[in-house]
């Protein structure tokens, strides 16, 4: 697979959709427009973090390029059915899960002759399918559980190894679930996507979204939405949170601290602000603090004792 050309052939891909799209809805949404360019960033993201982790042979830089780049292909067709990038609606009204399950659906055997993806299509299937929530059990693998055997093989040897195959299409989608959350930040970082901060007195993180980002907890925005205590503040701490919450590779964490992209983001979700939420600015110094405590701590692997170790510590830095 010539990743170049792949890329060309996804941008071509993407074009096309947006013509469709505004074709049936007069005109596309901007973030549907950035799907393109961020399936291409993402082509750049996974390959980085996986070479950085050590923990996989060099043939998987290859392909995992090729993950980064077909994880959101769903969405084009998504807006298509339904006019939006909702996957709540997409499950109402066609039954499909979401955006990745879609993707999977899409991938059939026309597509990937179109893509040249050849037999890697049944591992990126998997990949895609289950990127956005992991529906398939075998799939559900910490990756520290990860045998060693991955950074002796390639790619090829390790997907004819039956027994293996589920363990690395878990690994894949750890890998793109992390380069995901990191392109997030990117996207604030260059300005493709902006926070919404608001300075108004209702509109401050809430005492609960504060209270599960600094015990290390996710927040789950659809559940905090329907007890009515969510805010869009909250929201802008929740994407300083998802880095330490969620990475299981030191490599995620490293390459965050040294684009600096924690601090850069905070500066940009401030841009024009008199009197920003100040919150916003402790979620962004704790989280540049757990990052830090925890690649201190933590072998590549990163287990859940070091992560609980690290939390604690920095907390008692917080104090």
């Amino acid at each position: 697979m010539e990743i170049q050309k792949l890329r060309t052939l996804y941008t071509e891909y993407g074009k096309i959709q947006l013509g469709n799209i505004e074709e049936m809805y007069g005109k596309a949404d901007n973030s549907v427009k950035l799907k393109i360019k961020h399936g291409i960033s993402m082509s750049e993201a996974v390959p980085r973090i996986t070479a950085g982790s050590g923990l996989f042979h060099e043939s998987y830089e290859e392909t995992a390029a090729v993950d980064g780049l077909f994880h959101d292909i769903g969405r084009f067709a998504q807006y298509l059915l339904i006019g939006n990038l909702k996957d709540a609606e997409l499950e109402e009204k066609y039954g499909i899960k979401d955006h990745g399950r879609l993707g999977e659906l899409l991938l059939h055997d026309d597509l990937s002759e179109h893509f040249g993806l050849g037999d890697y299509i049944s591992i990126l299937k998997s990949v895609v399918g289950n990127h956005t929530e992991i529906y398939d059990p075998r799939y559900a693998v910490d990756l520290s559980n990860l045998p060693p055997i991955f950074n002796e093989y390639s790619i090829d040897e390790i997907s004819r190894r039956e027994q293996l195959k589920n363990y690395l299409i878990a690994a894949k989608i750890k890998l793109v679930v992390e380069a995901d959350n990191f392109e997030l930040l990117q996207n604030i970082v260059n300005r493709d996507w902006t926070p919404i901060i608001s300075e108004k007195e209702q509109d401050f993180i809430t005492k609960e979204a504060w209270e599960q980002f600094t015990n290390n907890l996710p927040i789950m925005i659809a559940d905090f939405k329907k007890r009515n205590i969510w805010s869009v503040n909250s929201g802008v701490v929740l994407r300083y949170g998802l880095l330490p919450q969620k990475a299981q590779l030191r490599s995620t964490l490293e390459v965050l601290l040294k684009q600096d992209y924690l601090r850069l983001a905070y500066e940009r979700a401030i841009e024009g602000l008199h009197n920003p939420d100040p919150l916003i600015y402790e979620g962004y110094l704790y989280a540049t603090l757990l990052v830090k405590n925890i690649i201190e701590l933590s072998d590549p692997i990163i287990k859940e004792e070091q992560r609980k170790e690290a939390v604690e510590k920095t907390k008692k830095m917080w104090k």
